[in-house]
């Protein structure tokens, strides 16, 4: 049995319209129907009035008749997937009524407003809210104009219905329009709750979306941050590969002047002098050990292996003041070590000689470039008040740096030396790395143009 009547909701119900329709469609199918059965058993009332009373005043037989085919048109409309022409059909199917009754029994007549009040609400649920402000506008236009034609006697309007005795054929039709007007606003109401608990529940989901995408929005920026930081790093790297490789060779020019310096005096020697040549061969291997060691260090950074040991710190400037001799004597440049203290830091030896070798070569040619007749390089190793730190102040009477310079000398690739194009700009930079990274010190310079330089180092002490 059950089967049987789902099979008679589905032919009743069934259209021919897209999945988003559907509902709406089987909403104007059942209130067809409905309304078919409504009107016939209005046709049925009205037979039997006409039994009883031939000449009554009610709705005239053929009208509800009508009335009843425009519903099953309604009907099979509908089920071929005509929604507008269908529910224009519904609104049209009942304001033929509405209007004959206003026309003929009056404006107040109760079964009309009822009517009216139905169409609007008709209106509002299958052809949309301005729809049904246009057809409410309409029925009070009408209304009010009747309302004056009928009181001013312009329009002849039918009182008996209101010197009859109560009709329970009346009574009927009243419940009938107000159970479908019920049921309208039922369906409304229940739309209503279900459009706002789709709401809530696409509210939710789409919050639930929102957080997730959130979720995956940070941890893909992360993944992309990650990946960034790693080519930085990579091009860091290379970067300081690139560097390194340009403060080797840099630091290298320097022993290998002071070989090719040694070489060429001895050459150039009218007579040869043992004890002279000696001397410069012993600069020259020094030069040469110096290469070497630069050499050693560059590949332990590249290896990454940081050789740290405990040396004195005087010793070593002493080492690399023997190697810079003599390019400073073919200058007429003295280099002299003033030192109050002897004290060891911690570090890659070779590397501090590289440091103080870039700044001797540095204050060198600064001399050279100078116009005094006593040219000197100071190089003075003093503690600081509480004897942590080692200061060696390596000062010169040179050309001094222009004050527009001062804040570049330190990075890279930058240089005041633009003769010939063949400065990498790298040696102060260099310096300052070692410096600050291999000895946790600091570097500062003060220079007043003309008038030489002073660079500071200033380093802990073991």
């Amino acid at each position: 049995m059950k089967h049987y009547f789902l099979q008679i909701k589905n032919f009743l119900l069934f259209s021919r319209v897209e999945a988003g329709k559907k509902s709406r469609a089987r909403k104007l199918q059942g209130l067809a129907l409905i309304s078919a059965s409504v009107m016939l058993l209005l046709n049925i009332i009205r037979i039997y009035d006409f039994i009883i009373d031939p000449h009554n005043s009610g709705l005239p037989l053929h009208i509800t008749f009508i009335i009843l085919l425009l519903f099953v048109g309604i009907w099979l409309l509908s089920k071929n997937g005509k929604m507008t022409s269908g529910a224009w059909l519904l609104i049209i199917a009942y304001s033929l009524p509405t209007i004959f009754c206003f026309y003929t029994w009056g404006t107040d007549l109760p079964a009309a407003i009822l009517l009216s009040v139905l169409i609007v609400m008709l209106a509002g649920l299958f052809l949309g809210s301005k729809t049904a402000v246009i057809i409410a506008a309409f029925y009070s236009l009408l209304i009010l104009s009747l309302s004056y034609l009928q009181i001013a006697l312009i329009l002849p309007v039918s009182t008996d219905w209101r010197l009859q005795a109560p009709q329970f054929a009346d009574t009927i039709s009243y419940v009938l329009i107000f159970s479908m007007i019920f049921l309208l606003a039922w369906i409304i109401v229940r739309e209503n709750h279900r459009t706002l608990a789709a709401l809530a529940v696409s509210k939710e989901e789409l919050q639930k979306e929102r957080d997730q995408l959130e979720i995956t929005v940070t941890r893909r920026t992360q993944e992309i941050i990650d990946i960034k930081k790693e080519k930085l790093e990579q091009l860091h790297s290379l970067a300081s590969l690139g560097q390194l490789s340009g403060g080797i060779f840099h630091d290298i020019v320097n022993p290998l002047t002071i070989v090719g310096l040694n070489l060429e005096q001895m050459k150039a020697e009218a007579v040869f002098d043992i004890n002279n040549s000696q001397d410069r061969l012993q600069q020259a291997l020094n030069a040469t050990k110096r290469i070497k060691d630069l050499i050693d260090s560059t590949n332990n950074r590249l290896r990454r292996f940081h050789r740290q040991q405990s040396f004195s710190a005087r010793t070593e400037i002493e080492e690399i003041i023997k190697i810079m001799l003599t390019k400073a004597k073919a200058h007429m440049i003295s280099i002299n070590l003033l030192s109050e203290v002897n004290v060891n830091i911690c570090g890659d030896k070779s590397r501090f000689g590289q440091v103080i070798m870039n700044l001797l070569s540095n204050a060198i040619e600064s001399c050279m470039k100078s116009h005094n007749t006593n040219k000197e390089i100071l190089i003075n190793l003093k503690s600081n008040n509480n004897k942590s730190n080692l200061i060696i102040e390596v000062s010169d009477n040179g050309t001094g740096i222009a004050q527009k310079h001062l804040s570049h000398i330190f990075q890279p690739f930058f240089s005041t030396k633009e003769e010939d194009g063949k400065n990498l700009g790298l040696g102060l930079s260099v310096v300052k790395e070692i410096v600050e990274q291999d000895f946790k010190g600091q570097i500062t310079v003060a220079s007043q143009q003309n008038y030489g330089s002073k660079f500071i180092l200033n380093i802990p002490i073991c």
